[in-house]
C-alpha cells in the first residue's frame, strides 16, 4: 500500500496526516502505527475543501477529537496555502461540532487553538484492584473524547491497571466516548503521562503529550478559579504544551492549547500488509 503522508510533531505526540483518500481508515492506521521508526502515536486523514474557500479537515483515526492534532493541523494548513507570519486558520475537526480557529505563526514553527470547552465535570470512583480501596478521580467529558484525571500514579504498569480498571468502570455504568483519556499527574515532578484509547480501532497509546490531556488538567489545576484567566505549562514526556483557561463566576468560559510544532514536508511510504 503507498500512502502519502506528512508527519507533525507537536511535543512528541507524532500524529502522521494522510493525504491520500483511502477506503479502510481502521487498516491504514494500523498499517502506519506499525511501521518501524516513525514512532507514531496517532493517525489523521486529511480532506481537502470542496470549494476554493471551502474548509479544510482532518478525520481521526477512530472519529476522535485530538487538540494536538487539530493545532499541527492548522500550521499544515497555513503552510499548504502559502501563508507566512501569523495568521489564523479556520478549520474543520473530527469530533467538534463546529470549525475550530488556530493561530500559527508560520516562521516560528507554532500553533494555538482554542478547543471546545468541556461539557461536563464530574467524578468517577474506581478501584485501581479488588484488593484496593476505591479512587475519586475527576472526569472532564469534551467533545469526542473524555479526561480522566489520576493524580500519584507514577509507573507505566500501575497506569495500565487503573487504565483498564477505569475502561471497565464507562463500559459499565457511562456511555462509552469515541476516545478514552487518563492523564496520570505526578505531583513531585509536576509531570503528566497520557494514556489514550481510541474504541474504533482499539488501540492503547501510551502517549508522549496529549493537547486535549492538557487542556483537561489545566481545567482540574484551575479549579478554585472563579473568575479571570488561570495559564500554566504542562509538562509532559514529549515536552511542554501551554493551556489557558478562562473563567466565569467559577464556570469555564474558554480553554487553549498551544506551543511548538514540526511539521514535515509531504513523503511517500510504501506499506506492506502483513499476510494473512
Amino acid at each position: 500500500m503507498q500512502y502519502e503522508i506528512v508527519i507533525a510533531d507537536p511535543a512528541k505526540n507524532i500524529t502522521l496526516f494522510v493525504l491520500n483518500q483511502v477506503e479502510n481508515r481502521a487498516e491504514a492506521a494500523r498499517l502506519l502505527l506499525g511501521v518501524p521508526g516513525l514512532g507514531a502515536e496517532q493517525v489523521g486523514f486529511v480532506i481537502p475543501p470542496q470549494a476554493p474557500q471551502g474548509l479544510w479537515r482532518l478525520e481521526m483515526m477512530g472519529g476522535e477529537f485530538c487538540g494536538n492534532a487539530a493545532r499541527s493541523f492548522g500550521l499544515f494548513v497555513a503552510r499548504t496555502l502559502g501563508y507566512t507570519g501569523v495568521a489564523d486558520i479556520p478549520i474543520g475537526m473530527s469530533g467538534a461540532p463546529d470549525p475550530l480557529t488556530v493561530q500559527v505563526n508560520v516562521e516560528a514553527g507554532t500553533a494555538a487553538a482554542a478547543i471546545p470547552r468541556p461539557a461536563a465535570q464530574e467524578t468517577l470512583m474506581v478501584a485501581p484492584a479488588p484488593d484496593l480501596p476505591s479512587l475519586r478521580l475527576p472526569v472532564y467529558a469534551f467533545a469526542g473524547i473524555t479526561h480522566v484525571i489520576a493524580p500519584g500514579i507514577s509507573s507505566e504498569n500501575e497506569g495500565k491497571a487503573l487504565f483498564y480498571a477505569i475502561k471497565a468502570q464507562f463500559q459499565r455504568s457511562r456511555a462509552i466516548p469515541q476516545a478514552l483519556g487518563v492523564m496520570f499527574y505526578d505531583r513531585e515532578q509536576q509531570l503528566m503521562t497520557p494514556a489514550v484509547y481510541v474504541y474504533a480501532t482499539d488501540s492503547l497509546v501510551f502517549e508522549s503529550s496529549c493537547g486535549s490531556g492538557s487542556a483537561a488538567l489545566g481545567a482540574w489545576q484551575h479549579e478554585t478559579l472563579w473568575e479571570g484567566e488561570g495559564f500554566c505549562r504542562v509538562a509532559q514526556p514529549g515536552g511542554v504544551i501551554d493551556v489557558r483557561v478562562g473563567k466565569r463566576q467559577g464556570i469555564i468560559q474558554a480553554i487553549s492549547i498551544g506551543g511548538p510544532v514540526y511539521v514535515t514536508e509531504p513523503l511517500v511510504l510504501d506499506v506492506l500488509r502483513p499476510p494473512g
